[in-house]
């Protein structure tokens, strides 16, 4: 199931006046060829997905108008989020609580975990993203690119995105359902765990588990 979003006033200055409940459900994440998680999957915070299999390896364009390539991150473990800078609710929320996650971690954890938020919207631009990232942390990343690249790239997480046919359908005044998963890149490039949107909310458990996949030794209270 999806979580329906809407834009915020754009540039030109429209208002949309919203009276939308939030569609609570499962984030959809099947992928391609992935099997079962093992029955050890409750060690983990976050969905264990096993075997392990290479993530996949994107090139896309972040804020500051650089290339950023997924295989270029190797070393550093990865937090992926898909979905756009107008949305009032889900997003924000999302990337609030990653940031609250990566506050939680050890200093020598800190540095090696990279959030990347990745706009299914072609609303947004590089100078979008450059605003809207520093709101929740200075370090995270926000990508776009063009309409195939970025589809290809949420086709292959099993990320789902749509404009919604049953709202305004006006250029700049539509709104978005997409999905709300998050997906965790360990620094070998693995695909290793995926969060559902109501589990960022826990920053300590969710810190254990990036914690654990970086290898780094658990804290202990």
């Amino acid at each position: 199931m999806s979580e329906t979003s809407a834009p915020k006033p754009r540039r030109q200055g429209l208002r949309l006046a919203l009276a939308l409940g939030v569609l609570v459900g499962g984030a959809i994440w099947i992928i391609a060829g992935m099997e079962s998680p093992k029955k050890d999957d409750a060690a983990w915070f976050g969905k264990n997905l096993e075997p392990l299999r290479a993530a996949y390896s994107f090139e896309l364009t972040d804020q500051n108008g650089e290339p950023f390539r997924l295989e270029d991150q190797r070393g550093s473990l990865v937090l992926l989020n898909f979905g756009f800078t107008c949305c009032p609710n889900i997003c924000p929320a999302s990337l609030a609580n990653l940031a609250a996650a990566r506050r939680a971690l050890p200093e020598e954890a800190r540095d090696r975990v990279r959030v990347v938020f990745v706009s299914v919207d072609e609303r947004d631009d590089i100078s979008d993203l450059k605003k809207y990232m520093p709101m929740f942390d200075e370090k995270f990343t926000g990508l776009t690119g063009t309409p195939e690249a970025i589809g290809n790239t949420a086709r292959a997480y099993g990320a789902f995105y749509r404009k919604d046919p049953k709202g305004p359908q006006g250029k700049e005044d539509y709104l978005i359902d997409h999905s709300t998963s998050t997906y965790l890149i360990d620094p070998k490039g693995k695909l290793r765990l995926v969060y559902k949107m109501d589990q960022l909310a826990n920053a300590e458990a969710l810190a254990a588990d990036m914690v654990r996949v970086l290898g780094l030794p658990q804290r202990k209270d």
